[in-house]
């Protein structure tokens, strides 16, 4: 079960990551120009490059095909970066979030389809469980019960088709034909190579990214250099999950996101109330409680698989 504890590293980085974009965006964007936390995203990925092609040298004899594949698949988790950064806009992270619960339904579909993979009767419970769980958490009983944004749905349903996608191509490549570092390095190297195009192509994004790191500059580069180190380090758990486990399971575990941004954001509430808050009213907290204890429940099922 060595993949479900590496497939748990993103999740646990990334909730921490929700807050932290959450806080960049209400602090420092407050005009709502997300421009700048793109291509912070997207750019900070070559800081990993000189030293995964340092040691690992076998890097550059992958096959042109198979590096423009993987570069491509890094270009999509900009895309998934760009839509999310709008809907955490408009929106508090407790609520954006549960929706990339979407992506292991996506990636069950996808996976099947081009991967040929399927989980046991099982599994599947154990899935359904940890869905569940996740979507009890992402819903507002005090203020909206089940009522959704349209916009805010179709901008999480293509960030969560983004992520699924990039899970299935890396695996595609990666899992016979590429070692994982080799693969690891070519994905990183499409997201900084689609960042550069937008930061030359995009001139709002280009001059909001010189604006935050002119006005804000030590308190930014801080935040966002420890923004996307978590990130990279949850994004490259993923990665290496899929070639040890079905994608859909690894993305199941992916769902434990929800949870971890709610108990970070009660640890912020009580110890950092300046930095985020969370509702702690009976009602909340009975609800958060329910669905953390149903996505226990799965991922204690998915264990003893």
């Amino acid at each position: 079960m060595l993949w479900f504890f590496i497939a748990l590293l993103s999740p646990l980085m990334h909730a921490a990551v929700n807050h932290i974009d959450k806080h960049l965006i209400a602090r420092y964007l407050k005009a709502g120009q997300v421009g700048s936390l793109v291509l912070f995203s997207a750019l900070f990925a070559v800081v990993a490059l000189p030293f995964i092609g340092w040691f690992h040298q076998e890097t550059f004899s992958v096959s042109w095909s198979d590096a423009l594949l993987l570069m491509f698949n890094g270009g999509l988790i900009v895309f998934a970066y760009i839509l999310y950064f709008y809907a955490l806009e408009r929106d508090e992270a407790s609520f954006v979030v549960p929706l990339f619960q979407m992506v292991p339904v996506i990636g069950f579909i996808l996976s099947f389809l081009f991967l040929g993979e399927t989980i046991s009767p099982k599994q599947l419970l154990a899935s359904l469980l940890i869905l569940c769980g996740s979507l009890l958490l992402s819903l507002d009983l005090e203020k909206r019960g089940m009522i959704l944004k349209s916009s805010l749905f179709w901008l999480m349903f293509f960030s969560s088709f983004f992520y699924a996608v990039n899970g299935i191509l890396f695996k595609f490549v990666a899992d016979d034909r590429q070692a994982f570092w080799p693969s690891l390095f070519w994905d990183f190297a499409g997201k900084v190579a689609i960042g550069a195009m937008i930061f030359i192509a995009i001139r709002s994004y280009r001059n909001q990214f010189l604006a935050v790191l002119k006005q804000n500059k030590s308190a930014v580069l801080a935040m966002n250099g420890l923004n996307e180190i978590l990130a990279l380090i949850g994004e490259g758990a993923s990665a290496l999950a899929v070639l040890l486990a079905p994608v859909a399971l690894v993305q199941i575990v992916g769902t434990f996101q929800p949870a971890f941004v709610f108990l970070y954001g009660l640890l912020l509430t009580r110890f950092v109330p300046h930095f985020a808050t969370e509702s702690t009213s009976k009602r909340a907290l009975y609800q958060k409680l329910a669905g953390i204890a149903v996505i226990l429940s799965g991922s204690i099922l998915l264990i003893i698989v």
